[in-house]
């Protein structure tokens, strides 16, 4: 199939703000971990969660496309590391929220690396 100068920008664009949620997912998943694990948190830190949980909550995408643009799985991966943390369950909620924030930042830097590669030629 040849793409015409409209859908490479498409494209393209699509890629840049793929890189930006992941980038940003990279920072915020992390951080809600820790405000998740927090005994007692401040009314800032309960605030900064609830952000944090609102953007995961309704923002809806279809994991497959990082799949077909990046040949990675990484939404998937972000989409299970935010439903290892949000779950409410006591039971087996730190092994899987650890592996799924382990394996996401992971991912993660890989395609960071391959992204400098690019950016490099």
């Amino acid at each position: 199939m040849i793409m015409n100068v409209k859908q490479i920008n498409n494209v393209n664009e699509a890629l840049l703000i793929l890189r930006h949620f992941i980038d940003l997912s990279a920072k915020l998943l992390p951080f809600l971990d820790e405000l998740d694990k927090k005994r007692n948190p401040t009314f800032t830190e309960l605030s900064n969660r609830n952000k944090i949980m609102s953007v995961y909550e309704n923002y809806s995408f279809d994991t497959s496309t990082s799949k077909r643009l990046l040949d990675s799985d990484v939404l998937e991966l972000i989409k299970e590391t935010f439903d290892s943390i949000s779950e409410k369950t006591i039971s087996n909620k730190k092994p899987k929220r650890n592996t799924s924030l382990r394996m996401f930042l992971m991912e993660h830097r890989r395609l960071q690396e391959n992204w400098y590669i690019v950016r490099s030629n």
